[in-house]
Parts: C-alpha cells; sequence; structure tokens
C-alpha cells in the first residue's frame, strides 16, 4: 500500500514533531493529546459592608465604604470611601443663604479660617428653585495647592440652587480608588494570543497557544494630577471552545510536549471560538501613597475562530 497524502496545512505540524516516515506513524504517535487542567475564571468577591465593581469576566476591582454627609445643605454631603487629597489649586466656595443680610469672611488664609455673617433664612431662600432645592449665595476665594488662600477676602460668586447631595465645595477637592479605576480600566490592558498552526488545526493533533500578556503602566488624569496605574498579569487562563480550558502563558514556536508551552488536541472535527483570559494585579501610585487593589481584575481577549478538520487515508497504490 502507497503512503497516505496529507493536506499542506499539515507541513507545519511535520516541522514540530520532527521528520515522520508517513501520516499513518504521525497519527498513531499523537492520539495521546497533552491533558490540561481546568482553570475557571476568578470570580468577583464580595465587599461586605462597602461596594465592589467588576471588569473583565471577574474580579473585584476595588472594595471601599460610603461615606456619610457633612455640613449644611448648601455646602453638600461627603463622597465615598478612600478619598486622596489633590495638590492643585482650586477654588474655595461657601455657602449661605439667599438673603442680603447673608455673607461670608476670611479670617485667616487657612480652609476653615472663614466665619459667617448672618447666616439666617428669608423669603429668597426658599423661592425660585427647583422643588427639594433652595437658593444660596455663593462667596468664593482662590486657594493654592497648599490649601493656603491667595485671595485675602472672599468675593460674591453668584446665585446658585442647591439640594442637599450638591458636594461641599469649602474643602480641598479629593479623588476616590473608584474615580481612578473608572479611568484605568479603559486603559487597561486586553490580552491578545497566537495559534500554530494559524486558523486550522485536526483531531488529536497538538495545537499551541500562546498569550501575548505584559506589564502595562498608564496614567490616569484626574484634576490635572497625573497618578500612574500598573496592571501585572497573574493567573492566565484558556477557553478552548470545545469544553476544555487550561492555563499557563504558553510559548510562541514550541515544539510537541516542550516544557511551559500550552497545548490542546481536539477530540471532534468543528469550528471552535478560542479566548484567553489574564488576571492583572492593580497598583496605583497617589500623592498620599501606593494602593494595592485587594483582588485582581480579569481582562479577557477577543475571540479567536480555529477550523479543526480530520485526516483521512487515502490509497493511491497496491502493490
Amino acid at each position: 500500500m502507497g503512503a497516505a497524502a496529507l493536506p499542506a496545512g499539515l507541513t507545519s505540524f511535520a516541522r514540530r514533531v520532527g521528520a515522520l516516515l508517513s501520516a499513518t506513524v504521525l497519527l498513531a504517535g499523537l492520539v495521546a493529546a497533552l491533558q490540561l487542567s481546568t482553570a475557571a475564571p476568578a470570580a468577583a468577591d464580595d465587599c461586605p459592608g462597602g461596594w465592589g465593581g467588576e471588569a473583565g469576566s471577574g474580579g473585584v476591582d476595588v472594595c471601599g465604604s460610603e461615606g456619610g454627609e457633612q455640613g449644611n445643605p448648601g455646602n453638600g454631603g461627603g463622597g465615598g470611601g478612600g478619598a486622596i487629597s489633590v495638590p492643585v489649586p482650586w477654588t474655595q466656595r461657601v455657602y449661605v443663604p439667599y438673603c442680603s443680610i447673608n455673607s461670608v469672611t476670611a479670617t485667616g488664609r487657612g480652609v476653615d479660617d472663614y466665619e459667617t455673617i448672618a447666616d439666617v433664612a428669608c423669603t429668597g431662600f426658599s423661592s425660585g428653585c427647583p422643588e427639594g432645592d433652595f437658593r444660596y449665595w455663593a462667596f468664593e476665594r482662590r486657594m493654592g495647592a497648599d490649601n493656603l488662600a491667595i485671595d485675602e477676602q472672599f468675593s460674591r460668586g453668584g446665585v446658585a440652587c442647591r439640594g442637599s447631595d450638591d458636594p461641599d465645595e469649602s474643602q480641598p477637592p479629593t479623588i476616590t480608588t473608584e474615580d481612578i479605576m473608572e479611568r484605568a480600566l479603559a486603559l487597561a490592558p486586553t490580552p491578545t494570543f497566537v495559534i500554530e498552526p494559524a486558523e486550522r488545526s485536526y483531531v488529536n493533533i497538538p495545537t499551541n497557544f500562546a498569550a501575548e500578556a505584559q506589564a502595562t503602566a498608564v496614567t490616569v488624569d484626574i484634576l490635572g494630577l497625573q497618578i500612574p496605574v500598573e496592571f501585572t498579569p497573574g493567573t492566565v487562563s484558556w477557553s478552548f471552545g470545545d469544553g476544555r480550558s487550561g492555563s499557563g502563558v504558553g510559548i510562541e514556536g514550541a515544539s510537541v510536549g516542550q516544557s511551559g508551552a500550552v497545548e490542546h488536541a481536539y477530540a471532534r472535527s468543528g469550528a471552535f471560538d478560542v479566548s484567553v483570559s489574564v488576571a492583572y494585579d492593580v497598583r496605583i501610585t497617589t500623592p498620599a501613597g501606593t494602593i494595592d487593589l485587594p483582588a485582581p481584575i480579569d481582562r479577557t481577549s477577543a475571540p479567536q475562530n480555529l477550523e479543526v478538520g480530520e485526516i483521512q487515508s487515502v490509497v493511491t497504490e497496491v502493490d
């Protein structure tokens, strides 16, 4: 009997497994495929007593607690947990009811160095605004990044309708880890990967997979402050599209059975969507210090379609 005819796409496999005498020997030698362990994506952890956010296929971004309200309705409520001061010039605004007798005067250069004059309510305070809001005079002065006043006195900055949930503008501007991560996740790396050989494989033949996931640093701009955020890849999980999964970065151009390679042999023919997920550890560097998120975030690649065919022996000659 003559040699079996091989599809052209099988040539790359022959290079990886070495020189083989015939297709029959090739198939017999590769029936025992490398079995890969199942690796499920990381599940999102709960944040007891606080908030948590997810990204990708799972993983809690960060946990925190909600802050309470502070000040009067005109000066608004507090923000979320984990507030970080932002050392930038800003404008301090203090709100008093919209009555001619009310005003604000500075007693020094510090953030809390001021006092309100009269601070009484009148008819103008409760009219002319949407339901639930009240009318206020805004008194303001410029503050430096050191939170000391640049202006000697407050000036009247206009009129505003405000409710109890409006932010307090009498204190220095702050940001939270939530604010940072909301922007950082839009810049977070998305892993990619290669399949060898690309686009087509064969039943019971090990296919090689290799992820491309590197440490990435991005810069988040909030209120003029440049905040570095670092993403460091950790656990790498594969979905081969046939209900099987695996783990590991893999090695591009690996030979069959090479240590550290990620291989998978399909038991049936068909079209399969392959994807890879990477769990990234996140570190945020702020003026107040370094923050390491308590759990990684998962990012998942776009899927790649892999066609898996079958090899059929064809008799070309009979002796």
